[in-house]
């Protein structure tokens, strides 16, 4: 009798043990289900779309160029620039010693510097090939040729080079700089934050040296050069037959009024 008890006990704890590894194969299974023959993955699903657009942006990037302008004219430049109360916009000061220089196509004003040399040699090749190319300062009231469709639209690259700092002498670093057409279509823009976290804190430069021990009379710079390393360049596009007069904005951050909410006013 006591064999036939133990017979039994063994029994019982066999089906404990099957009916354990059952259950644990079930869960097994139905977190971590096996991939069917053929599935494809989400990287895959993307690959297929996005492979494309890639090639499309290396294919047409003036298109893209356009593109990109128009949304962060809206998103972005336009909603800051209503921000800016009349009162506390300027305009950029003439420096008439060096408007001519160049021919007149590189402009200098106190803050802001702007080459057209890319302009320039537009019209000089237009010239030569018998085109009669228009003038960059005539009227708005120019017939643009519909394109037809597909095709890449040729744009110019120009250059702004703007003062990181407030020109009046503050010292309210910039926060944007962005160049309009005469119809207010931004042409291009930039916020220079690259250049901002390569260049580091002036402060914290001089503090460096002063551990290292070095003389501040080593380290003085003429003014070109200190001129040179306090401006950012920004690029922008000119569109032939369409582009007939352009305007340089630069945006500052300016000192908080104790009257005013929120952060630092521009």
């Amino acid at each position: 009798d006591d064999d036939d008890d133990d017979d039994e006990d063994d029994d019982d704890e066999e089906k404990d043990e099957d009916e354990n590894k059952e259950v644990a194969d079930n869960e097994s299974t139905e977190s971590a289900p096996p991939k069917e023959e053929g599935e494809v993955t989400l990287a895959e699903r993307c690959d297929k779309f996005m492979i494309p657009w890639i090639g499309c942006i290396q294919e047409h990037r003036n298109v893209y160029s356009l593109i990109s302008n128009a949304f962060y004219q809206k998103d972005y430049i336009d909603p800051l620039e209503d921000t800016i109360p009349d009162s506390r916009r300027t305009l950029f000061d003439k420096n008439d010693a060096h408007i001519s220089e160049r021919g007149g196509y590189v402009m200098k004003y106190n803050g802001v510097e702007i080459d057209l040399g890319n302009w320039r040699e537009h019209i000089e090749a237009d010239a030569d090939d018998g085109n009669n190319a228009n003038n960059f300062e005539e009227e708005e009231d120019v017939v643009v040729p519909t394109p037809p469709p597909m095709e890449e639209p040729h744009l110019i690259n120009a250059y702004a080079k703007f003062q990181l700092t407030e020109p009046s002498g503050s010292g309210q670093p910039i926060e944007v700089a962005y160049i309009k057409d005469q119809k207010g279509r931004l042409l291009g823009f930039d916020s220079f934050t690259k250049r901002e976290n390569e260049g580091g804190d002036s402060n914290t430069k001089k503090a460096e040296e002063e551990d290292a021990g070095v003389d501040e009379s080593e380290t003085t710079t003429s003014p070109s050069s200190a001129n040179a390393a306090n401006a950012g360049e920004c690029t922008f596009h000119i569109v032939p037959n369409e582009t007939t007069s352009i305007v340089a904005y630069a945006i500052y951050r300016g000192e908080k009024k104790e009257n005013e909410d929120g952060g630092s006013s521009r």
